[in-house]
């Protein structure tokens, strides 16, 4: 019994009996175990890649399918406008070739002789085209929606990548307050299991003023520290999982912050007037508004229908069979040996005047509606921005009392402490004054993310920058 002694680090285990035996081995296992464990620790963070913020919010872009989606709807709009564009210049110009058998045929139309027992082989060849003159604006119109349509879509598109990055952000602050948060639950654990082998100490060798009631306080008071641990574990675990799954990276993959410490972005909190008049910058809103002026174009292109549409047409024809003598007399047809050749000019009119009536009152109805819904959201734009302004004036409030009370809980912290250590102070001063300095800080930190996290809902809600750079 007495060899274990050499490794005893308390007084009470200093002594050869069986409770200093009991804590000299609990010891030697702790810091055995805690060895194995930072050794770990090291090697897994060796092996992992940290990933800055805006690294986060590059690789999502690049994998987020709903992004993918929306940039395929961007390409599709753009094909769209210019197949309007081509539809300008030779919409139909067509050109045809065929061949097949020709029977053996002398003569001309009124004197002739076919035999159908010698064949031979025809070729022809056919071009059309129609080339829009005059179209009342129809041609024009229908490009304007198709151009329109494309910034529809590539609004949705930053507005789907703004809605990402904001997610991505929102995700790697909470991260960031979460291991604040494991970091204040383990610190508890080691203030409050100091103060225990002190008390339990002092009650072995029955000094001091400590009772067991003080002790069982305490063992009270670590399943606090231990439930909020419990949750802080399972929110860091979903945390990093979302952003690992937003980023696509591997599911085994050991994801690890470029940053170390959770600060509020190095920005300037203006008046709610300013933030109000960049609403007509929101994606959404400008979407909205691009779909309007399609439907504008719409208007425009069927009201054209009311029109004549002119155009000029030609076409060219040639078959020629080597077994067939040609006709010269402009009366007489061989389908098989030909030639014609020939342009026009004429208009194309609708007469259905009802119906296109319906169709113009069709798209000017879609297009009210559509300025109804503008108006709608312009409103609901307005009511955002006031209430996120709200809570970012609000968090910074809060961020600045937060540092203040921080301080004082602090001091209030180190002198329970060290009363406590000295015997000068209860154990529930000691418990009081940890948990307070735990919770403020933890306030602290949550007014940090609130912060943030308002401030980029903001700037979404405005189409600004979602990431700035964090302040030092």
């Amino acid at each position: 019994m007495s060899e274990c002694v050499f490794f005893a680090t308390r007084k009470c285990c200093k002594r050869t009996t069986s409770v200093g035996f009991r804590h000299t081995l609990a010891y030697v296992s702790v810091a055995f175990l805690g060895c194995c464990l930072n050794l770990n620790s090291l090697a897994s963070t060796a092996e992992a890649e940290a990933y800055s913020l805006p690294e986060l919010v590059e690789l999502a872009i690049t994998s987020n399918p709903q992004l993918r989606a929306a940039d395929a709807d961007v390409e599709i709009a753009e094909a769209l406008s210019q197949q309007a564009r081509a539809a300008r210049s030779l919409p139909k110009f067509d050109l045809m070739m065929m061949a097949g058998p020709s029977p053996e045929a002398r003569g001309d139309a009124l004197i002739g002789d076919t035999k159908l027992s010698s064949l031979s082989i025809f070729a022809r060849t056919e071009v059309t085209f129609i080339q829009p003159l005059f179209t009342f604006g129809k041609l024009a119109a229908a490009q304007e929606a198709a151009r329109q349509g494309v910034e529809a879509r590539t609004e949705g598109l930053l507005d789907t990548r703004a809605k990402t990055e904001l997610q991505v952000s929102e995700a790697y602050y909470g991260l960031l307050l979460m291991d604040h948060l494991w970091d204040l639950a383990s610190e508890a654990r080691r203030e409050i299991g100091k103060a225990r082998d002190l008390i339990a100490e002092k009650l072995e060798e029955d000094e001091g003023d400590y009772t067991y009631t003080d002790l069982f306080r305490l063992d009270r008071f670590v399943y606090d520290v231990e439930e909020n641990a419990n949750k802080v574990a399972k929110s860091r675990l979903l945390l990093r999982s979302l952003l690992r799954k937003a980023a696509g990276l591997p599911v085994d993959s050991t994801l690890q912050l470029a940053d170390d410490a959770l600060v509020p972005v190095a920005v300037e909190v203006r008046s709610l007037a300013h933030y109000v008049d960049q609403v007509v910058e929101r994606h959404d809103l400008k979407q909205l508004r691009a779909g309007i002026k399609a439907k504008d174009a719409q208007v425009k292109a069927v009201r054209s229908e009311f029109y004549p549409q002119f155009f000029i047409g030609g076409q060219f024809k040639h078959s020629y069979a080597p077994n067939r003598d040609d006709q010269t007399s402009p009366f007489a047809k061989d389908d098989f040996n030909f030639l014609q050749a020939g342009a026009i000019v004429g208009f194309r009119q609708s007469l259905s005047f009802g119906l296109t009536a319906a169709k113009v009152r069709k798209v000017e109805l879609e297009r009210k509606k559509l300025t109804y819904l503008d108006q709608l959201a312009s409103m609901g734009a307005v009511i955002e921005i006031e209430r996120i302004h709200g809570d970012l004036v609000e968090a910074e409030a809060n961020l600045k009392a937060a540092k203040k009370a921080r301080r004082a809980t602090r001091k209030w912290f180190l002198s329970a402490r060290d009363g406590f250590n000295a015997g000068l102070e209860e154990a529930g001063e000691m418990i009081d004054a940890v948990k307070e300095y735990s919770i403020i800080r933890a306030k602290y930190f949550s007014a940090v993310y609130a912060f943030n996290k308002a401030y980029g809902s903001l700037q979404r809600a405005t189409g600004g920058d979602i990431v700035p750079e964090p302040s030092s």
